[in-house]
């Protein structure tokens, strides 16, 4: 029993310790002016925990720069996805500007190649293609309420494209000269050769000579012949000599034309609808 009322008083005498020890240390810190005991004894652990702050510090810069760019992603996000509405924007605009320069540009060779023909004209434009897979036809804007007529030619800029077969009060129907019902009087630009050309349902056409030794050579020009009560009037551009099949002893000589126009990209159109009338 007496054991257990004698720790309050040694506790009290250990905490009396303490304080005297602390206030002997306090004082001769004070009368050493910075280089007592104390002092020491706090430059030591300054030593230890100056190097262990730095590391620390040190260490944990990259996750503190992490964080605050973490806290920058959505202004980023913001920014590129601004960056992708201009570039779009800037990609529309240069096909526009590239559309209109080819249709500038097909609209001049279209106008040229009216003048040279000289005969009277109206433009077209084509609509659509035709639904049936066992011909080769497109429809343009004009029909016979626009004096459009059946069998009247049409060219494009670079040269025949083949006529009329059909119409409608405001369109027609155009058989193109790739068809292998199509057929034209031709004749060599050079040399003046004659025979018929016709459609091959592909890129390019058959021409058969009339005269089996006709002279012709690759990339000489084909143009319609234009005879007397024909379809199409003479000095239509048509293509080039693109292959020569070898002589076979038959009546006439067939030599393949690749045409001027190209059949898969028709826009704008020319329907010669007659002469001049005025000069």
């Amino acid at each position: 029993m007496m054991r257990i009322f004698d720790r309050p008083r040694r506790t009290r005498l250990l905490v009396a310790l303490l304080l005297s020890a602390a206030l002997v240390l306090v004082t001769i810190d004070f009368r050493t002016k910075g280089e007592g005991p104390l002092d020491a004894i706090g430059r030591g652990i300054m030593a230890v925990i100056g190097p262990l702050q730095d590391a620390v510090s040190h260490a944990l810069r990259p996750v503190g720069n992490f964080f605050a760019g973490f806290t920058q992603v959505p202004s980023l996000k913001g920014e590129i996805s601004r960056l992708q509405r201009q570039n779009a924007l800037l990609e529309q605009r240069e096909h526009q500007v590239g559309d209109i320069a080819r249709e500038n540009d097909d609209l001049h060779r279209l106008l040229g190649l009216g003048k040279r023909l000289d005969l009277n004209t109206t433009t077209a434009r084509v609509t659509g293609v035709g639904p049936s897979n066992f011909e080769h036809t497109v429809f343009i804007d004009r029909g016979s309420s626009d004096g459009i007529r059946k069998d009247m030619p049409v060219v494009a800029g670079a040269g025949l494209v083949g006529r009329v077969v059909e119409t409608a009060g405001h369109s027609a129907r155009v058989l193109l000269l790739i068809d292998p019902s199509s057929a034209v009087a031709a004749r060599l630009a050079s040399n003046g050769e004659t025979g018929v050309l016709a459609g091959d349902a592909g890129d390019q056409l058959r021409f058969d000579l009339f005269d089996p030794e006709a002279a012709v050579k690759l990339a000489d020009e084909v143009v319609t012949s234009g005879y007397q009560g024909g379809v199409y009037p003479a000095g239509i551009p048509i293509g080039t000599i693109a292959r020569l099949q070898p002589r076979s002893g038959s009546l006439s000589r067939r030599v393949w034309v690749r045409p001027f126009v190209d059949f898969t990209s028709l826009d704008y159109l020319l329907v010669i609808t007659g002469e001049r009338t005025t000069r």
